[in-house]
Formats: structure tokens, sequence, C-alpha cells
């Protein structure tokens, strides 16, 4: 407990002057500067993380909070030396600004009065020069006469828009008036892309609810509605951070919150010491900052394990044929499913499941036959990696059989497909068990734990035989039993998020994700509906068209096309360079959000498919997860 009086301490390694403790910075309630002091070494384990890697703005109330602010961008010159510092030029201003590693630092900036810790969206890259951002933000301000249950009304409307776009939020109320909703990014987003995204929301929202929301700056239009501000995922803006305290009359704090919560009736924003109650009883939701790596601040616990899997690259066998080392390098079968991240959590008193696409998305409720902890895991929690697969009549994976399970939420339609159509669960990696970390061991180290696990020959969850240690042996297994392929692991590698060279993926059909960028009609009785979809890939900032889907298209998967197309439909073409005259003449545009598979038997000289055909959708990927790998 700290003192309440000037006196000098030791945080981590570092040794520092606490002064005018017993000075009041909260008029309202008393609070002193002591108690800000010790709710931000308390706060640190959970701060610092969103903290690290960013560029550092404070606000400052020296004298407390009834005094005038004031926001400070470049260290002082007092600050110690051990405070990593970036110069950064914006516009026609340079600026050194701070970056909080270690508690230390961040009790120091404390003291100095800042109460309030601002940063963006972004991290530094290792060169020292803003990355792409790892996260994007959307701030619901309610203005005048506007309840914060109203304001959560509209959050729970941007969740849903978000959720369409592949994202997921998580909501913490700002502390001040309103609430901010954080969507984790995959790599790739660039600062305009995200505020093109959170701009067509409030937009949206804007149009449907004209009297409730506003998506425009201009402060005389917010009265009676909620301002949707869109703009704070320019490189240049920065947001208050979660759990960070409010320079307002009450110590209140930039809550991370669940949705639950955001959903009841009656929700007020959390003072300082709610905060620290949530957080001592295991009760605060993470604030995913993306997968972006992240340095890991010092002077607090490891990080998580990732929270998006670590990917195989696309080869061919007469690429890797002479690198195929089975000394160096494992082979697994390809199967033809739904990536899953698997958070367990078992003990005497309860078990959970939870199912976690590669976009973030929790599937649980749509495979409720995965739901139950098989007997080899409980007692444990972990976090594992694997596949969601449906199984045909040959016995071979059946993604045909597997799309009709997707996207499925509602109670009675999930059990109705999954009594035609059940799934497993196949496993071929762990990350946790039993809060030890195992991301940073090599795959053989991991193997060999998760061969371990006992599954019985009925459980729903099972780990696979691996293919032979031989890469010609392994294709061969791998098409005898109607495989996908097969992924080639390096046994030395460790898990790391995002598309890695040390996993390779060799494919025996040719199989592309496209992007939906428009439809034209069909001919005879489809003349008033879906006869093809135009289909692109990202290439450049824009969609590079690779040409049209007709073939495989059923009755089920045009009516879900269908009212998908009613919802995206635009007046502009998405693709650039435009799509051919022919095709375009009848074309209806779509808005490029939606992905799907296809299989196809070539790229042509001008790089489009032939002879494609529909596989389905794919609701467990965003548009900027397609890579341009196999229409090149």
């Amino acid at each position: 407990m700290l003192m309440t009086h000037n006196t000098a301490v030791r945080v981590g390694n570092r040794r520092l002057t606490l002064t005018n403790l017993d000075k009041v910075l909260y008029p309202e309630t008393g609070t002193t500067k002591a108690e800000v002091l010790q709710y931000v070494t308390e706060i640190g384990p959970v701060l610092l993380p969103l903290l690290a890697g960013r560029p550092l703005t404070r606000k400052r109330w020296p004298d407390g909070t009834s005094a005038p602010p004031f926001f400070h961008k470049n260290v002082e010159a007092a600050t110690p030396d051990w405070v990593p510092t970036h110069v950064l030029t914006q516009g026609s201003r340079t600026v050194e600004y701070p970056e909080v590693t270690d508690l230390a630092a961040l009790v120091y900036f404390a003291q100095s009065g800042a109460l309030e810790f601002h940063v963006p969206q972004w991290r530094f890259a290792p060169d020292g020069t803003p990355a792409d951002p790892d996260r994007l933000v959307i701030d619901l301000d309610p203005g005048p006469g506007v309840t914060l249950d109203e304001c959560a009304q509209v959050a729970l409307r941007v969740r849903e828009r978000l959720r369409d776009r592949g994202l997921d939020a998580l909501p913490v109320t700002s502390g001040s008036k309103g609430i901010h909703l954080y969507a984790g990014l995959p790599p790739g987003w660039p600062s305009r892309r995200c505020s093109e995204v959170a701009k067509a929301i409030a937009t949206e929202l804007e149009r449907q609810t004209p009297d409730s929301v506003t998506a425009t700056m201009t402060r005389a239009r917010r009265t009676g509605k909620v301002f949707v501000d869109w703009s704070q995922n320019s490189a240049s803006k920065t947001t208050i951070s979660p759990y960070s305290l409010r320079g307002t009359a009450r110590p209140f704090v930039a809550a991370p919150r669940t949705w639950d919560e955001i959903a009841a009736p009656g929700l007020t924003q959390l003072e300082f010491g709610d905060v620290l109650r949530r957080v001592r009883a295991g009760v605060a939701p993470a604030v995913v900052p993306g997968p972006g790596a992240a340095p890991e601040p010092r002077g607090v616990a490891p990080a998580a394990p990732p929270v998006t899997p670590m990917l195989a690259t696309a080869t061919t066998v007469d690429r890797f044929a002479s690198r195929a080392d089975p000394a160096v390098w494992a082979f697994e079968y390809k199967l033809d499913g739904i990536r899953a991240l698997v958070h367990v959590s078992s003990d005497a008193g309860s078990e959970s499941v939870r199912l976690i696409s590669r976009n973030g998305n929790d599937m649980t409720a749509t495979y409720p036959e995965l739901a139950a902890v098989p007997a080899g895991l409980r007692g444990h929690s972990g976090i594992l990696d694997g596949e969601i697969v449906a199984f045909g009549a040959d016995g071979a994976p059946s993604f045909a059989r597997l799309q009709q399970r997707m996207g499925r939420t509602r109670p009675r339609e999930v059990a109705a497909a999954a009594a035609r159509n059940p799934v497993r669960l196949l496993l071929f990696d762990l990350l946790e068990l039993d809060g030890t970390g195992l991301a940073g061991k090599p795959y053989r180290d991991r193997r060999t734990v998760l061969s371990a696990i006992r599954f019985a020959a009925d459980d729903t969850w099972q780990v696979p035989e691996p293919a032979p240690d031989d890469l010609h042996e392994a294709l061969a297994s791998s098409a005898e039993n109607h495989m996908e392929g097969i992924v080639a692991k390096r046994r030395d590698s460790t898990y790391r998020p995002g598309r890695s060279p040390n996993w390779v993926k060799i494919k025996h059909v040719r199989v592309a994700e496209v992007v939906i960028g428009g439809w034209q009609p069909g001919e005879g009785g489809r003349t008033a509906g879906i006869g093809s979809l135009l289909v692109g890939v990202p290439e450049g900032g824009g969609l590079r068209y690779v040409g049209k889907v007709g073939s495989g298209l059923t009755g089920a998967a045009l009516d879900e096309l269908r009212s998908r197309a009613t919802e995206l439909a635009t007046a502009e073409s998405p693709f650039h360079p435009p799509v051919p005259e022919g095709d375009a003449r009848t074309a209806h545009w779509l808005r490029p959000e939606l992905v799907a598979e296809v299989r196809f038997t070539e790229v042509t000289d001008d790089g489009r498919l032939r002879h494609p055909v529909w596989r389905g959708l794919r609701p467990d990927k965003g548009p900027d997860q397609v890579f341009p790998e196999a229409t090149g």
C-alpha cells in the first residue's frame, strides 16, 4: 500500500520518488494522489499490454480535476532516460513520444499528474515507424438528452454490422459519457480502410434511424442522437486507453465490459474502485489489441497465447520437393473444414468450451455436439488448434456437408442441421495447457504433449494420425483417403499468428477463396434472379477480377445469396481494373464483403479462373483474409 506522504519506492528495478501523495485530485470524492497511484500500480498488468508499442499522449491534471488540464505529447526534460522514446514527424510537426513498456514508466507518468493515457490504434513497426493498425475503434458519443442505455442499443447494432464484415467488437464504457467499441484486426488493414469501414457503418446507421443516430461531426446536430464517431481510426488520432482513469469529477475509468452488461438495462460508468474489484474477482473482460505482434511489457505477466491461428503458405510439389527432408518437416493431412481455436476451461465445478474462428467469431452455438469437454481433458484448461470437419459417405471430409452447418445460430435450425450432418473436431496443435504457454515451444514438443491427451473412439474430439514421413507417400496417402492435400510443418517451428513459411500446404485440387463483387441475371426461369457471380481477389488496394461463377450454385445457395445481395447492393463496381465491358453490361454490383470458395482447373494467361465451380460461402473469413496465391 502506498503511503500518504512523500516517499521513495522501488517499482521493478527502478527507484522513483513519489511526491504530494496526500494531494486531492478528485475533489468530489476526496480521492488523493496516493489512491490514484495505488490504482495505477494494481491495474498495471491489464493496462500495460494495451499501451506497449504505442506512442503515449498524456492528459495531465497536476492540480486535480477542478483545475484546467493540458495535453502532453513530447517527453518532458525530466523524463528518465530509461523510458524509451520515438521521434515521429506528423505533417509539419516533429514530436518525441514516450512509450510505456513497464510498470515503472506507468507509475512515473501518473506521478507527474497524468490521469488519462491516450494511444493510437497502431503500434510501432520494428524500424520505429507506424505499422498498420491492429484494431478498429468506433466511439459512440451520446448527445444532449441521450441516456447511456440508448447509447448501448446503438452499440449492439454496430456490433452486428462489424460481424457482417467479419469482425467482432469488445465494448468499453468510456468513463466519460459514451461507449467505445474495439475490433481486433488481422494484418494488412491500413488506417484508411479502417476509417472507411467505420464511416460506412456510421452512415448506414444514420440512414436507417436518422432520428436517433448521426454520423456528422457538427455538435449542433447531436441533440437527442448518438454520434457514431468513426474518425478515431485516422493514423494521427488517439483514443483513451481501456483501464485508464478519466479526468472527470469522480474517478471514472474507461472500463471494459461484457456484452451481457451492454444489453442489460441500467448501464452506468464505473469508478476505479469498481474496476479494481472486477479485476481482483477475475471479471476483467479482455480487450483484444489485435493479432499484430506487440512487444512483451516488462514487469507484468506473460502475454496470452495468440488469438489468431498460424496459417500455412501455399506451394506446389515441384517447388517443395527439393527441401522436403523428413528430419526437418512433419506432414499432416489437409482437412477440408473450418479452422477453430478451442478455448477449454474445466475443473471439478464447471466446464466450458469456446470455438473461435480464424476471424475471431464465436462459433460454439453453431456446433453444439462439440461443446462437451471430452473425458481426457476434464479437470484441465487450455487452448487447442484444430479443424471442424463434416464427413461424407466415403468417410472423407466433405466441405459440401459442412457448408450446410455454417452460419446457423437459431437453436431449432442448429439442431436439425446437426442431426443431418454431424461434425467432429480434429485437433493438431496445443498452445496452452493448465496455465503453461506452449506457443513458444517447437512443433515437435507441442505435438508430443497433444498426443499424450487420450480421446475415446466415440469422442467428437480426435487427434488424427499424421501423414507418412515421405512427401510423395504422404501425397499418395492423402489422395487415396480423399483428403484435400497435405500440410508440411517444420518440426522446430514455434507457433506464431498469421501466414508463415514454416508451414506450407499442397493441395490435390485447385481451390481458391474469392470475394464476390457482383452478379449477373440468369437465363430462362432465372432471369429475375442470380445466374452467375462476379468474383475477384484483393490486390493493390482493390479487387482484381478473376471471372464468373455459375456452376454448382444450388437452390439453397441462391436463396442465401439473393438475401445477401439485397443488403450489399451498391451503384459502383468494386473491381479495379474494371470488369470487361461484356461482363459489366448486365452486372449488379455488391460491396466486396462476402468470401466464397470455388474449385477450378487452371488460371488463364489473363488471370481468369478456368471452369470455376461454386463450393460455398466462407462466413469464417473476411475479405482481408483472402490472398491471391492460388489465382496469380
